[in-house]
């Protein structure tokens, strides 16, 4: 990976939110798949704004992206197969609004799905894709894989409970 990308990355979120050293990488080879493959580095946004600006640099450095949850997934989807940047969600972690008369909530891709479950449950709620690692597995994991577990026979799959989107292009 081009050090200058790198730099642009550590003063962008700081050197505690970029990895690059081999040894830190080894973990984000995996998911919980039997697939491989390594990043060329793993980057911890906080914001929607940091997302954006690590979409504009790896355009720019012509480098691939992977999105990662908690790389519980089964289908090798957090994996960066051919190097490139791995964007770990885990620091976007807020419930940023809830809305029970409409069972709507809004959250950010890094909440494991159990916590959105827990923050609900006293108002009769819950999230309904319960995938079996739902206890580690997180929101934006289960959108970007289309998650489900035993509630989606009744309920349907994550998406049929999602009513909107913020993306980064």
């Amino acid at each position: 990976m081009q050090q200058q990308l790198i730099r642009e990355l550590v003063a962008l979120l700081g050197t505690k939110a970029v990895l690059f050293q081999a040894e830190d990488l080894m973990l984000y080879e995996y998911d919980g798949s039997v697939e491989f493959g390594s990043p060329e580095c793993v980057v911890f946004p906080t914001s929607t704004r940091e997302v954006a600006e690590i979409v504009r640099l790896a355009n720019r450095f012509e480098t691939a992206l992977v999105g990662r949850g908690a790389g519980t997934g089964l289908s090798g989807g957090a994996i960066a197969r051919n190097g490139g940047i791995v964007v770990a969600f885990s620091r976007m972690n807020h419930i940023l609004a809830i809305d029970a008369a409409n069972q709507r909530a809004v959250v950010q891709p890094g909440v494991v799905n159990l916590d959105l479950t827990r923050a609900v449950e006293h108002m009769g709620l819950y999230f309904a894709p319960d995938p079996s690692s739902q206890r580690a597995c997180t929101i934006g994991g289960n959108v970007s894989e289309n998650s489900g577990g035993p509630h989606t026979l009744a309920y349907g799959v994550t998406a049929n409970h999602v009513t909107g989107l913020e993306l980064v292009l």
